[in-house]
Order: C-alpha cells, then structure tokens, then sequence
C-alpha cells in the first residue's frame, strides 16, 4: 500500500507542562520538529521494557465530542476507530502485554454502528459511545480542565469499563500548550471517578493552525489530507498515537524506554517501513500521502515500535 522514503524517528517524551495540573504525568505527541525528527533511531537506546504495569485489555474507546465539533470531523474520526479495528496497524499493539497477552482484535468504538448512525447534535446524554459537551468548561482549557470534562461525562453515565475516554476539542476551544508544546496527550487518573484508573486522551483539532502537527504537510509538503479535512485527518494519526501508548501504558508504568518514550514516541512521523508502502494521490485540493484503506476510507497514519527482538517501527504488514 505505500511507496516511498522510511524515516525512524526517536523521540523523547515530555511528561509534564509547568503551573498546569492536567498536564502533570501527560505523556505527549510532540509536534514536528526538524532538528529532533527525521534522524535514525538507535536500537540500542530505543528499547522498551516491562515495568510491571498492566496493559489495557479488552479496550472500549469512547469520544467526548467538546464544543461544536463538526458533522464531518465526527464521521471521519467515527469511522476511522471502525475502519482500524481488527486491522494490522493495530495489530503491532498486541506485541504488548502483562500477565497475558493483549487481545486482538481491537479497538471498539462500543456500541457504534452505521444503522442507525450515531447523532452528530445530541449533547449532555451518553450516545451510544459518544458524548458531546457544550463547552461546560468554557472555550479556553487548561489547569484541571480536560478532567473536569471526562468526569462530567461520566456524571451522565459510565456507558462500560475498561474504557479509553478520548476528548476531542473543536477548533475554537484554546488550550495552553497546544500547537507549541504538544499536539495530543494521554494521562490516567484515580480522582475523576472514585474508585477507578480512568485512562483518557486529549486529542485538539488543529485545522490550519498547526500544520507542524501533520505528518503529510511536515513530512512531505502536502497540499490537502487523504479525506480533505486536515483537522479530522490529524487526529486520525494523533489518535494512533495516543491509542498506542494508552493501551500498552495506560498507568504509565508498564511499557517504555529508560528515557521515558512510549511505542508511539519511537515511531512519531514514521509512515513508512517494512511491508507498510506510503502511496500518494491527488484531488481538486492537491496532493496527499497515505498509508492505510479499509472500507474505501483512507489515512495517513504513523507506524508503531513493535516489541519484537530489538523491536522496530511497524505497520503490521
């Protein structure tokens, strides 16, 4: 499915921002950087070990839409966790495990389904595994922000356990830090429902503001995204991201190197490698790259470190 150059990118995670207590203990997507991407990894120092944690299984993903999240992005970012599931970029997470092996296949966007489709207005009412907040923590983020929104979700209702609660900001909603600092993040916590580990991720929608947050535009100097939506079609890839790191660390105390960096962090901005092709195509908005087809649906979204041996980047192919 992709042709062309293989990248291996090492890098180092970022594990708090200062003066912001959602961000203390987040282990972020850092956004392109030239000077720090684009180089070899060293096997030796990019090694991931077991620290004893658990690894999430089975994994039930769930969306907290916040603010007006478009129609369109819904649908995009909807049909990418249905399009991912059972599939081999996936697959490279099973590599992962604890007292058992992690499941496969995976993720679910529980309970979603095409007939009858999920809304795209319903707010303050779990649907199905959707929930949209109508900007109860205001349109600008930040201390204990992002919690406050998993747990007012929660207060309507925990729709199943074992669940990854991902919120996705619309692109009006301001969050310090983001663009510059990082481009998504996943943390856990025991304080946002009593009694238990809620593992969540904060996934923003960039739209024309942070293109360094784009693999096809930083990399490879696209005109357009694979679904012309480059907010929804960042996401997708941030997603990938966060989702990796989320299930094989989702207490960040399971899987990952002595310098701190997760099986997405090894692979950030990696669209292409051993049996995983980049293919490119064009539109009446441009060019774009992509790397992943299921249900007609295309993507561009990074490869993942596979334990395996030394381990390497891998799209499951």
């Amino acid at each position: 499915m992709f042709a062309a150059a293989f990248i291996l990118v090492a890098a180092a995670v970022t594990v708090a921002f200062s003066n912001d207590d959602t961000f203390q203990g987040a282990v972020v997507k850092k956004p392109f950087d030239p000077a720090i991407h684009g180089k070899a990894a060293k096997t030796t120092s990019t090694q991931i070990l077991y620290h004893n944690g658990p690894v999430a299984h089975p994994v039930s993903v769930y969306y907290i839409y916040y603010g007006a999240v478009n129609s369109s992005v819904q649908t995009i970012m909807n049909n990418f966790l249905v399009d991912l599931n059972g599939q081999p970029p996936y697959q490279v997470n099973t590599s992962y495990y604890d007292t058992v092996p992690q499941p496969f296949p995976g993720p679910v966007l529980a309970g979603y389904n095409f007939s009858p489709p999920v809304s795209s207005t319903s707010t303050g009412v779990w649907d199905n595994s959707v929930y949209r907040d109508a900007y109860s923590q205001g349109n600008q983020l930040g201390t204990s922000s992002v919690q406050k929104i998993v747990a007012n979700a929660l207060a309507h209702g925990v729709p199943g356990p074992n669940g990854v609660y991902v919120v996705i900001t619309s692109p009006d909603v301001k969050i310090s830090g983001f663009c510059n600092s990082f481009c998504a993040y996943h943390n856990t916590s025991t304080t946002i429902l009593s009694g238990s580990h809620i593992r969540y991720a904060l996934v923003p929608d960039p739209t024309q503001r942070c293109s360094g947050c784009n693999g096809g535009i930083a990399m490879y100097g696209d005109t357009t995204t694979p679904n012309g939506d480059m907010g929804a079609d960042t996401m997708t890839d941030d997603l990938m991201h966060e989702l990796s790191e989320t299930v094989t660390d989702p207490d960040i105390n399971a899987w990952y190197t002595q310098g701190g960096a997760e099986n997405g962090d090894l692979c950030n901005y990696v669209y292409a490698g051993t049996g995983t092709k980049l293919l490119s195509d064009s539109n009446a908005s441009g060019t774009y790259h992509y790397n992943f087809t299921n249900n007609g649906n295309r993507y561009l979204i990074q490869l993942i470190w596979k334990n395996s041996g030394i381990g390497y980047c891998s799209g499951g192919y």
